[in-house]
């Protein structure tokens, strides 16, 4: 056990009754955990000091001092502390997990709305209000240490920092006297220190007001009001610089908000206003006075009025998509028929999927016969996104050129030419095979619009977006699958589902966010397939024809063993929209891995014909067919299709192929890099592997990682 102490701590690994899930920060005075309680079956933040550390006894003192002050703070703003423990020489605290984003993600570059700035700022001086009234100074006040949870309340963590003072230590954010930092450091982020605590001086209470003065400043206006190139520049800023004030910046600002920031930034602590109550109470008397509101939250349109013919109506409701008629040359009249039927088959396709919002025909036809400016259009049409198209005939060949683009900007998003033998008795031919690939390429969960609209809302925090918008944003863990915006999309979407508890795409997205907790271990709460599945349940009930809340149960139901269930939900998912290339894709490799081996490769290689911009793990029901049937070099072949070096499948896919060719370096080279993605994959390969696949191939696999030098256990019986 004293290994423990002395490195970082891995997924399931335990420390006393409390087994860790994941490693969620570190800093200064440790390393940060997401763990189970498995006595009081709760997760929990577990923070332990590093084993160096907990071999200094003023350093100990200072971690335990830490624990002490923020357990004597009971506020709804204010991280709960519920324990101070040790276990087998590790010292360690655990606190109450906070779910949601820090608040240095979510202010954008223009700063937040004034009511938003508002109600953070007033929950954070009503927070240090009650911590300076115990004596308690927190001294590390930053947007990092502030959290914004998932039903919008404001928490600061880390009182690291904080020093009583009321004990009889003195030496402000130095505390040389009390032998607590080196000589010549200072604690605290340099950034948001007041001048006194930067400059090695005493600190009271009014340090924390400075900060809290930065953080207005920065709220409001989107970046710091004081900056350097080196340590030396932004201390000299600090000391000495009147920052610009904040009306300078913006001139929608109540004056009393310029005020309360100015006065919290004065240099001279006595000049400051002088205790956190006080702005507390000049912040709430603001908010009562403000005309301006959050945003407010509503469902996206129904069907009905998602085909209003008013663009004015639509041009607050955001991402809306237009299909221009389809323009060609000459008198044809199989090309004009080519050009109408592509037109209304790719807003018929664009159509089944319920996300999008894709103006009706009948507003865009007057467009037919008239040269169009595409931002125009979409400005008349009330259409952020424009698709157009061309079709140009040279003798026997035809050429159809088809492009997307955003109407408000100009920018082209995306644009593709399709080449084709000119037969007019096969144009409906040519339409079936077009049309599924334009709308599939634009559309599905990894085409481009979903990505577009996606990364246009990362940056508003989660209780800044409609249900709609949440929907959107969702998109954006689709394209970068990992623990951060899986916890992002998943706070998201919780607000989503209350604010609109009928919008089934949110329900449906948030049933495979769940399932992802299991799948991939990423943030795990309990029972994510129980939750998974109500979620996939509400969504297929809000919507009984929505093919994603069927994709979302059948693989729910995949995933609980359920196998019959599994592919009658499959069955009616693929049924429901033939054009979702990520649809075919996940539905057919849970197919092959249910035993339909033939039937998800079929399905897993028509998706890789609908989409070309499709993610390597496309290839894996395909890899894996190949590997079971022992034609490893066949394996091998496809396993270089998938490219993705970072996740840990294709390493364990890559090492169990070479071990079973022999390739004896290249097999442990892929053992290396499986184990520094997962460290503790042997541990519980048994486990992550029976999620996914049958025993007999499990047997297999490890077979085949024997053989590349990595050693698995027995399973326990």
């Amino acid at each position: 056990m004293r290994q423990m102490a002395e490195s970082s701590l891995v997924s399931g690994q335990s420390l006393s009754h409390y087994r860790i899930v994941d490693k969620i920060g570190a800093g200064g005075m440790g390393e940060v955990y997401r763990a189970t309680d498995t006595k009081l079956n709760r997760d929990v933040a577990l923070k332990v000091l590093p084993a160096e550390m907990a071999l200094d006894p003023e350093r100990l003192a200072r971690f335990q001092r830490e624990a002490r002050a923020v357990a004597a703070l009971n506020h709804p703003h204010i991280v709960t502390i519920y324990s101070v423990e040790e276990y087998d020489g590790v010292h360690f605290l655990t606190m109450e997990l906070i779910q949601g984003e820090p608040l240095e993600r979510l202010i954008p570059g223009s700063g937040l709305a004034v009511q938003q700035v508002v109600d953070i700022a007033s929950a954070l001086a009503d927070a240090l209000a009650a911590a300076h009234e115990k004596g308690i100074v927190h001294r590390d006040l930053k947007p990092a240490n502030v959290m914004v949870t998932t039903d919008g309340r404001v928490k600061i963590l880390d009182f690291g920092l904080a020093k009583d003072v009321s004990t009889a230590e003195t030496g402000g954010a130095t505390l040389t006297s009390a032998g607590l930092t080196q000589a010549g450091l200072v604690m605290g982020t340099p950034a948001y220190m007041s001048p006194e605590q930067i400059a090695g001086r005493p600190v009271d209470h009014r340090t924390d007001i400075f900060s809290l003065g930065v953080l207005l400043h920065e709220m409001v206006t989107g970046r710091r009001p004081f900056e350097g190139t080196s340590l030396a520049e932004l201390t000299s800023a600090i000391l000495r610089d009147t920052p610009a004030s904040i009306d300078d910046i913006r001139t929608d600002l109540p004056s009393d908000l310029v005020r309360i920031t100015r006065r919290c930034l004065e240099k001279d602590p006595q000049h400051r206003v002088q205790t956190a109550r006080d702005v507390r109470n000049e912040l709430r008397d603001l908010g009562r006075q403000s005309s301006q509101k959050i945003a407010s939250i509503t469902p996206p349109p129904s069907r009905a009025s998602a085909i209003s013919d008013s663009g004015s109506s639509r041009t607050d409701e955001g991402f809306w998509v237009a299909v221009l008629p389809f323009k060609f040359s000459g008198n044809d009249k199989d090309l004009a028929a080519l050009a109408e039927g592509l037109t209304e088959d790719i807003v018929t396709g664009l159509s089944r999927f319920s996300y999008l919002r894709v103006i009706a025909r009948s507003s865009t036809s007057r467009f037919s016969n008239e040269a169009v400016d595409i931002r125009s259009a979409g400005k008349e049409l009330g259409a952020r996104y424009v698709m157009e198209g061309r079709i140009r005939q040279a003798g026997s060949k035809l050429r159809i050129v088809v492009q997307l683009v955003d109407a408000t900007s100009g920018a082209h998003l995306w644009a593709e030419t399709y080449s084709h033998p000119y037969n007019p008795d096969a144009l409906f031919e040519l339409q079936d095979e077009l049309v599924p690939r334009i709308v599939s390429t634009v559309a599905d969960t990894r085409g481009v619009l979903p990505h577009t609209m996606s990364e246009a809302l990362r940056s508003k925090a989660s209780y800044q977006l409609t249900p709609y918008e949440a929907l959107l944003r969702s998109f954006s863990y689709f394209q970068r699958i990992n623990a951060e915006e899986h916890g992002a999309v998943r706070a998201a979407l919780e607000r989503a589902v209350q604010q609109a508890p009928g919008f089934a795409d949110a329900w449906a997205i948030l049933a495979i966010i769940y399932r992802e907790e299991y799948t991939h271990t990423f943030n795990p709460l309990p029972d994510p397939l129980g939750r998974a599945f109500e979620a996939a349940r509400r969504a297929t009930e809000a919507a009984p024809s929505n093919h994603y809340g069927y994709h979302a149960l059948a693989s729910v139901l995949f995933f609980r063993g359920e196998t019959q269930a599994f592919r009658s939900a499959a069955q009616r998912a693929l049924s429901l929209n033939s054009m979702d290339g990520f649809n075919f894709a996940y539905l057919g490799m849970l197919f092959a891995y249910s035993g339909e081996w033939e039937r998800g490769c079929a399905l897993s290689e028509q998706a890789r014909g609908l989409n070309p911009h499709f993610p390597g793990w496309y290839w894996f029901a395909p890899l894996l067919d190949a590997y079971r049937r022992k034609d490893y070099r066949g394996a091998f072949e496809l396993a270089l299709n998938v490219n993705m070096p970072g996740f840990w499948r294709s390493q364990f896919a890559l090492a169990a192929i070479y071990g079973q060719l022999g390739e004896v370096d290249l097999a442990r080279r892929s053992v290396q890099e499986l184990l520094a993605i997962r460290p503790d994959f042997p541990a519980t390969a048994h486990e992550e592997l029976a999620k996914w696949w049958r025993p007999e191939l499990i047997a297999h696999l490890i077979e085949g990682l024997s053989k590349a030098g990595l050693e698995i256990p027995p399973k326990k019986s």
